[in-house]
Formats: structure tokens, sequence, C-alpha cells
């Protein structure tokens, strides 16, 4: 197997040589009509539907794709079920020029463009990719020295229809106060709290907690994601103290003087890096006009990821790790369902109280 310690060994002819091969080798392989069942069909290794290994094969479908029967659940699959390529006649090249543009936030207007597709398209397979990712940021734990914080956010309901509203809708460009809705100032049941965590190895936490000011109990639903030896660093929040405490992680918290420039805890660590993304989380908020309540928990895992892609991989190579990624990833639901996700929060509940 080729590696680092092999080709360190090589001479430059040598390299130069295997560049040019590998060159040629690309040129023939990746073209217009590339398809991603090439790029997955030798990686199916248990069934998409129950998890099971014990699968036989069972014949082609009408694109001549390998198809495969579960002896568990007697579910017939191929090699795209429950993953972004399933249901989509997108090539391998077209997904990878999506990506690219979604690295680069774009909008939905300059991705029609650059694929050619339409903009319905490019936003199932934006909902489709973002799904896939945020299945994969979520399998790290965060380690070692953890800052925590909240934010927070007004509850968007865009893209709902007016007969399924539980408010009266919001009308652009008044001026004054609409007499007929009740407005609340401050941290209040109507602002969605998102939970934010970074460890000093860049592994990030960015969920919808619930609606209201935060509390132990909305951080007490993601204990799991934080190591049991972390270090919980807080600017003094009662919440985070009381989770920090009730779960046995030791506690570094920033205490704030008068006349004092640079908030930092005794240890000297900060909240700069959670400040910092909750800035590009509001920049976010703002670049797309709006992101509804319904797909928000979507374009925060986006968020984490191109950010951590940012510290990690290189520009040119983060199209690739981003694809390799993100066909990994399990996407179990279809186009027709991506406008009717459940909501995080109970909103008929919410503004009819």
């Amino acid at each position: 197997m080729i590696n680092e310690t092999f080709l360190n060994h090589l001479k430059p002819v040598e390299l130069e040589f295997i560049q040019a091969f590998i060159y040629k080798l690309t040129s023939d392989k990746i073209t217009l009509d590339t398809t991603n069942s090439e790029n997955i069909e030798s990686t199916v290794s248990r069934c998409p539907h129950c998890g099971s290994f014990h699968f036989v094969k069972n014949g082609f479908n009408k694109k001549h794709r390998q198809k495969y029967l579960c002896r568990d659940c007697g579910k017939i699959f191929s090699d795209t079920t429950n993953t972004i390529f399933s249901h989509t006649r997108s090539h391998y090249h077209t997904w990878t020029t999506f990506i690219a543009c979604e690295l680069n936030q774009m909008t939905l207007e300059q991705e029609v463009v650059a694929t050619g597709k339409s903009k319905t398209t490019c936003f199932h397979m934006r909902h489709k990719l973002y799904a896939a990712i945020g299945a994969h940021i979520r399998n790290t734990l965060l380690k070692g020295i953890v800052k925590m914080d909240s934010t927070f956010t007004g509850i968007n309901l865009k893209g709902m229809k007016a007969k399924n509203m539980p408010r009266i809708s919001k009308v652009r460009g008044k001026s004054k106060t609409d007499t007929n809705r009740k407005h609340k100032r401050g941290i209040n049941s109507h602002k969605v709290c998102i939970v934010t965590a970074i460890d000093e190895w860049d592994t990030m936490l960015l969920e919808i907690a619930g609606n209201g000011a935060e509390s132990m109990e909305k951080y007490q639903k993601y204990v799991e994601r934080f190591d049991k030896d972390c270090t919980i660093v807080s600017d003094g929040k009662q919440a985070i103290l009381e989770f920090a405490s009730n779960n046995q992680f030791q506690k570094d918290t920033i205490r704030p003087k008068p006349n004092q420039k640079n908030y930092t805890s005794r240890n000297g660590n900060s909240l700069g890096e959670v400040n910092q993304l909750h800035q590009e989380f509001k920049q976010m908020i703002k670049h797309y006009h709006g992101v509804s309540i319904r797909h928000l928990q979507h374009y925060l895992d986006w968020l984490v990821f191109r950010k951590q892609m940012k510290y990690q991989i290189r520009a040119e190579a983060r199209k690739t790790k981003a694809y390799m990624l993100a066909m990994k990833g399990s996407v179990s639901f279809v186009t027709k369902d991506i406008c009717s996700f459940e909501l995080p929060i109970n909103v008929l509940t919410l503004y009819q109280n």
C-alpha cells in the first residue's frame, strides 16, 4: 500500500513518473459521466435499514447496479440507499462542484449557475449534504479544556404556509409596531437557545437546546458529547456551573472585575473562540436572510463542519474530503420530506400561551 513513508524514499524522477501516471488515470476515470455509485459500490458492509451484516446479492436494477437482500429484515437495497445519492440523477462532477459552492457559502442562485441544476434541486442537495455531514460531526467527543456558552436567535418560520402559521405573519417594511402582535424584549420564550462548546482540539458543539433562557436541563441533553475528564470553562452562569457539578466535570470560571479589559480565568482561558463562533453564526443568518427554525440545525451542523475543515484541511483538499465524508453519512429522508421536518420546538403551544 502506498503511504507517506514509501513516497519519502522515492527519487524525484520516480515521484514525477507516479504523478504523471496518476494524472492520466484520473483523466481517464473521472469524467462528466462518472457516477457516484462508482465511489461507494465497494463500501456496502451492512443493511442500511436494520444494520445487519447478513445480506446477499439479489440481481440488478434497471440501471444495472447491484441489488442486495437483507436476510434479517427482508428489505432490498442498493449501494446508494439512505445516502445523499439516493433518488438523485446528479453525477459525481455535479456533486463535487456543488460541495465546492457550499464550502464557499454561495447562494442557491449562484449554485444554479455553477451546477446547471434548478434552484429546487440545489435546495434539496443542500439539505441532503448537511444531514450527512451532521451525522459525522456528532461522532466526536469534547475533550480536555471545553469552553461553553449559549447564544440566542429569534424563531424564524420562513417557508411555512399561512394556514399553518401559529402566529400572525410578520410584514416586511413596517416601521411601526403591529398592535395585533405582542412583542417580548430580552431573552424570553420566543427566543431559540443554542448551546455552544469548543474544546482544545477544535471539536465543536452547536445545537438547538430549546426555547427561552438557558438552563442546566438544556445543557444536560448533550452530556454524552463530553469526555468524563474534561474541564468546563465558562463565564460563571449558574446553569453551566450546575451542569459541570452534576456530572463531576472540573470547572474553570471566568470572574469579571471592574476596569478589566481581557476576561480570562485564573488558568488563562477565555471564551474568545466561543464568541467568534457566535459571531459567525449571526453572520450566517444575515447571509441567508434568515433561516427557518425547521432547518436551522442543519445549517448549524454545516457551520461547524466548515470551521473544522478550515482548521484541519488544506483549501484545495476540502472539496474531496467533504465528498468522502458525505457519501458515508446516513440520509434516511427523501426530497418530499425536507419541507415537513419536525420542528425542534413546539411553536403551536408557544404562541398559544
